[in-house]
């Protein structure tokens, strides 16, 4: 199997379908904005940014905001929405390199994790680029849903393939234990303040009622909070 999904190739349906999307508007957004701190005067990277949603709302809190995303059509689109209010750079997560150290006091990573392979690399460079006593704030797919996607008998991590009906398009992504994920984190010198599996709101029930019952009994995301020690 190939690497992880590249958004090049599906980033326009992608940016005209997701603010929308049920599971993203009304569960994975509020739940990563309740971990977030106050954000006015903040030097924030959105790591992953996508088409621009979460640095947008970062800039209406009075936030400097720098996005970096891997796939350059991701970036022309979060340009087109952002003008010059953004620094945005077409890169990788894990190679922040063209980014100085302390740059950052908090890092905001929404369903991103899950198609990085090298965790350590990622979270040493995001320890590097913040300054200290900074945060981090991420959301990726659950551990949990391991039996849903992963077959018998494979270690941790593993590229899964699963088909995203509302893109129309098989995604290939890294499923991951708990510890995978957390073991890279507190080893760059993260301490982690919380996990979090939040419960669908009513608002979702009533837009996807079919949606709120599959997250009641399986949640799809886990949503972190972490400090640099």
């Amino acid at each position: 199997m190939r690497g992880p999904t590249e958004y090049d190739s599906i980033a326009t349906r992608y940016a005209a379908g997701v603010d929308e999307r049920p599971w993203n508007a009304l569960y994975e957004r509020p739940a990563t904005l309740a971990l977030l701190p106050e954000l006015a005067g903040l030097d924030i990277l959105d790591a992953g940014c996508g088409h621009g949603w979460y640095a947008e709302h970062f800039i209406a809190c009075g936030a400097r905001v720098t996005g970096i995303d891997r796939s350059e059509r991701m970036v022309d689109i979060a340009r087109q929405r952002l003008g010059k209010r953004a620094r945005l750079i077409h890169g990788d997560v894990s190679d922040l390199t063209m980014l100085g150290d302390a740059a950052f006091d908090l890092i905001v990573s929404p369903l991103v994790l899950h198609y990085i392979e090298d965790l350590r690399r990622m979270f040493s460079e995001w320890a590097r680029v913040l300054r200290p006593n900074g945060t981090i704030v991420f959301s990726t797919h659950n551990p949990a849903r391991t039996a849903t996607v992963v077959e018998r008998g494979q270690l941790f991590p593993t590229l899964v393939e699963e088909e995203w009906r509302w893109l129309n398009k098989k995604m290939r992504y890294y499923q991951r234990s708990l510890r995978d994920i957390t073991e890279p984190m507190t080893a760059a010198g993260f301490a982690i303040e919380k996990i979090d599996e939040p419960t669908p709101s009513e608002a979702l029930r009533q837009k996807d009622p079919k949606g709120y019952d599959r997250l009641v009994e399986l949640p799809a995301f886990i949503f972190v909070r972490a400090r640099k020690a």
